[in-house]
């Protein structure tokens, strides 16, 4: 029979793919000169989203459209060519163009294919650009469910392997894309796409890439509402002859927010970490005083040398600038929002670090910014000089030529591979007085896969985090990151600070004033049953599935992971009950048919289960294990052409597949 419905760990959920943006901060500031005979020099049109915006701030958008943040996804620009072979696995990675557009080929060692359509990418493509496909099954059908393709285009280096393609090399075709992994990529609802697979009640996108063939086409990239929240009052306010009082403008200014609020709005797309639980709304723009209580991340105990791509956030909170003066401090303290960091170019950086320590004696202090750094700064730090000897140079401290004449940046803000992402470099935001000499890194998924992890606090939370509940509070996360690194013991210790799933208590807060709850979060109680899964307590995992679902009652992955376990205990009425519920909710997936099919084969309806199973495959035609059980069904009650035809199509995907090549010789296929 076919195994239990894979369980991707839903602490994937947890994850946000990262983000190939190139520039912190997103913040209003001081327009520059307006210039229209300039007008048509901007790298990328103006799209629909900024049209409004354009009217009035012309020199803001142009400088903006310069920038990678306003070129966050979109269509496939440099279009891929060649050919890469996984070392690993084997798998040959190729690209055709054909009449439906360009399809990207993977070809199995013993000749088995799969393939998809490219329909977008993510990233600018200033160092590598992500690319997004979607499933062709074997019959030609088109699936709408979107996947990062393992392969994507490096500048100056050509196709490369993706990074998850290197730390877990056989997952191939199926990484999915998610509202997750496209948040920072787009302000728009992905939910309300057409082809997304939203469920009646309007809460799950399940499969959560089911997202349509369209979506990357539909989803227009990031805009000014990603850092100043939704412009409709601002608009009407300012197209209204009655002059605006109140709130102003009617919209966020982060240069009126304190430090920390301004870095909230970078947070929520520069704050990757090992993990992390969204525990309320954190919407676009401006975000209230919680955002690190309601989005709680979890990073190293015991930061290294080395960082993540996405961890902008975390190491300048590493760094002595913001330990030092953390309500003045923030990420626009040293980047224009508005313009790209090649646009604004070394020196520019240099000048806003003499803004505190401008009295060096190797640095002259008139090459200043004309203008001051348009963000709240700290205040010129006494004696906060540059002292290296002046006859140690940048080259002597990074092995490479300084970029511009004060060598602030090139001594102090390091700039080699980040351990997730080979093929580039980029800036470890982690300032320090000596950095260490970049180096090529093995490519890695964790920062310390054996070390502690703990919850990213810039100073906000530490006195809460310091009281028992606060504790617990920490723990309980700390649990689901260690869960992610696949640490489930431990995952489980950590858990059983908290009342046993089921109990009366189970779902009470117990969080301090000013942290968000875990106890009524339906995804922690199903990530809770997810490790005690896997550590052999399927009791205690039921009742974690049912809290959770009585926090949800849609929680698809909940009542799916349930309906698995009373399966395997033999309660086949509990099972299918969950099952016609996903399948009433969520009529374009295939893992509940997969279960409907596994109760008929157990109650001996073997022609049921042949029905659910050519179901799924409707609904997902790319699963060489269904293909392959629905034609040993069909075989087992003589649909003999019925069976010659599935197998036939699990032999198209994997040829080489346990006991595929017997059953198509007792099906009489050649």
């Amino acid at each position: 029979m076919l195994p239990r419905s894979e369980r991707r760990p839903a602490a994937r959920r947890l994850l946000w793919v990262a983000v190939v943006l190139t520039c912190l901060g997103c913040a209003d500031s001081p327009p520059p000169p307006e210039r229209p005979a300039d007008r048509a020099r901007r790298p990328l049109p103006v799209p629909a989203s900024l049209v409004t915006c354009d009217a009035c701030h012309a020199g803001v958008i142009e400088a903006f459209m310069g920038h990678a943040m306003a070129d966050t996804l979109g269509p496939v620009v440099d279009v891929p060519t060649g050919t890469l072979t996984h070392p690993d696995t084997g798998e040959q990675y190729s690209f055709e163009n054909t009449d439906r557009g360009l399809i990207a080929v993977a070809r199995r060692r013993d000749g088995g294919l799969r393939r998809q359509l490219v329909v977008g990418r993510l990233g600018a493509g200033v160092q590598s650009t992500s690319l997004i496909g979607t499933e062709i099954d074997p019959i030609g059908r088109l699936s709408g469910r979107l996947s990062f393709l393992p392969v994507e285009n490096v500048r100056g280096h050509g196709l490369a392997l993706a990074p998850f393609a290197i730390t877990s090399p056989h997952t191939g075709f199926d990484q999915p894309v998610t509202r997750a992994c496209l948040r920072c990529h787009s302000t728009a609802s992905v939910a309300a796409l057409p082809g997304a697979g939203l469920s009646p009640a309007g809460h799950h996108v399940w499969p959560g890439n089911l997202l349509g063939p369209d979506a990357i086409a539909s989803l227009p990239p990031l805009d000014c509402a990603a850092c100043h929240g939704l412009t409709d009052e601002h608009e009407a306010r300012m197209s209204s002859t009655t002059p605006a009082t109140g709130h102003g403008a009617g919209i966020g200014r982060l240069r009126e927010l304190p430090a920390p609020a301004q870095r909230d709005v970078c947070a929520r797309c520069h704050l990757e970490g090992a993990a992390h639980l969204e525990l309320g709304e954190t919407d676009i723009g401006p975000q209230a005083s919680d955002f690190l209580a309601r989005r709680p991340v979890l990073v190293p105990a015991a930061p290294g040398d080395d960082y993540r791509f996405v961890s902008q956030v975390e190491r300048l909170a590493l760094s002595a600038c913001l330990q030092g003066a953390p309500e003045s401090m923030t990420c626009t303290s040293c980047h224009d929002p508005h313009s790209a960091v090649a646009a604004q170019g070394t020196a520019s950086f240099d000048q806003r670090c003499l803004h505190c320590h401008a009295d060096s004696p190797l640095l002259d202090p008139v090459a200043t910014l004309d203008t001051p750094p348009p963000r709240r700064r700290a205040e010129p730090v006494p004696g906060g000089a540059c002292n290296r000897p002046p006859t140690l140079t940048a080259s002597d401290v990074t092995g490479a030529p300084a970029r511009s004449s004060a060598g602030c940046v090139d001594c102090h803000v390091r700039r080699s591979q980040p351990f997730d992402l080979p093929h580039l470099r980029s800036a470890d935001h982690f300032i320090r007085r000596r950095i260490p000499r970049p180096e090529q890194l093995a490519v890695r998924h964790w920062d310390d896969a054996g070390g502690d992890l703990v919850v990213f606090d810039d100073g906000r939370l530490a006195p809460l985090l310091q009281t028992d509940a606060g504790r617990r509070w920490s723990q309980g996360l700390t649990a689901l990151g260690l869960f992610r690194m696949g640490r489930d013991a431990d995952a489980a210790r950590r858990l059983e600070a908290f009342p046993d799933p089921g109990s009366p208590t189970a779902r009470e807060p117990s969080a301090p004033a000013g942290l968000v709850s875990l106890e009524d979060n339906a995804d922690f109680h199903h990530l809770r049953g997810l490790i005690l899964e896997r550590v052999d307590r399927p009791q205690q995992a039921l009742a974690a599935y049912g809290d959770a679902l009585a926090l949800d009652d849609g929680h698809p992955e909940a009542r799916l992971n349930r309906a698995n376990l009373r399966l395997e205990q033999g309660d086949l009425p509990g099972a299918l009950q969950d099952a016609e519920l996903l399948l009433q909710r969520h009529p374009r997936a295939e893992k509940p048919w997969n279960l409907r099919a596994r109760a008929a084969a157990l109650a001996g309806d073997l022609p049921a289960a042949a029905t659910a199973l050519a179901a799924s495959t409707e609904r997902w035609g790319s699963d060489v294990n269904t293909w392959h059980e629905l034609g040993r069904l069909l075989l087992t009650i003589d649909e003999l052409e019925a069976a010659r035809g599935a197998l036939e199509q699990a032999r198209l995907l994997a040829p080489a597949h346990p006991g595929l090549a017997a059953d198509l010789q007792r099906a009489g296929n050649d």
